[in-house]
């Protein structure tokens, strides 16, 4: 299959792509189950916040030490890895297992829109699934610490720089996951065989003794220096990595696997 033209992606197909996706991830029983496990922190943070103090400081400290708990070994470690790659998985893999991906080819769709418009739609549900637990910690943490609107406006950097970590881990995983999906069609079988590749680089590279500093190798640890930009109020000089660099090779890696995701659907053919 060839495209002559460019994606058009203010609107058309492309946007009809994403919005009937969206509203589909936000109806199923699948992304209420999903929700439940990644708000489980905040609502376990909203029973038992354990405040050392008042004032803004003490806040930030707080909320930064908390996030720098649950990211990496949380909602960037296993359990948020595989929310991310059961999700993304199913968005073009059930279309090719199914056969609706012929009827969708059938109709003025370029496969670029489509795997945009699926890539968007599944990243757009990742944010609300992550995103609404952050906020709700972040909304929360001035009433404990007596900050007041002043601990919300000093504390929205914060959320907002480990929100945008998150998706953009998020987003790599999500356009991995989809890569692996267009070549095993099955959704349960492309979501192990995702989790396998993730989970063999993160606990098996480390174990290689010639590697050095195999830690670098983990979602969690690069997801800690990405934070090492704005998280000011606690001691994160034994992460090692510049925080630039590391948005910049995420940023490659998606459209790459992306990019390739396209290639390998261009190059079969749905009779």
């Amino acid at each position: 299959m060839s495209e002559a033209r460019k994606p058009n992606i203010s609107g058309g197909p492309f946007q009809v792509i994403f919005e009937g996706e969206f509203k589909r991830l936000i109806r199923s029983r699948k992304l209420k189950v999903l929700f439940l496990i990644t708000f489980f922190p905040a609502f376990i943070y909203l029973l038992s916040p354990n405040a050392t103090g008042s004032g803004v400081d003490v806040m930030l400290k707080a909320f930064q030490s908390l996030m720098l708990d649950l990211i990496p070994n949380y909602w960037l470690g296993i359990i948020g890895q595989l929310i991310a790659i059961i999700l993304m998985s199913d968005l073009l893999a059930s279309e090719i297992d199914r056969g609706t991906i012929r009827l969708l080819l059938a109709r003025p769709v370029r496969l670029s829109e489509l795997v945009g418009g699926k890539f968007l739609a599944g990243l757009s549900a990742l944010a609300l699934l992550f995103g609404i637990p952050y906020a709700v910690i972040w909304l929360y943490t001035p009433l404990v610490y007596d900050t007041g609107v002043k601990g919300l406006s000093q504390g929205f950097p914060d959320f907002a720089l480990a929100f945008g970590a998150t998706l953009l881990v998020l987003a790599f995983l999500g356009a991995l996951a989809m890569l692996v999906s267009v070549v095993i069609t099955r959704p349960l079988y492309a979501s192990l065989a995702t989790f396998g590749i993730i989970f063999l680089t993160q606990f098996l590279i480390p174990q290689i003794p010639y590697i050095k500093n195999p830690e670098h190798y983990t979602l969690g640890y690069q997801a800690v220096v990405l934070l090492k930009s704005g998280f000011e109020k606690v001691d994160l000089t034994s992460f090692t990595g510049n925080p630039t660099h590391t948005v910049l090779v995420f940023v490659a890696l998606t459209v790459i696997l992306l990019l390739v995701t396209w290639k390998i659907l261009t190059s079969r053919d749905f009779p």
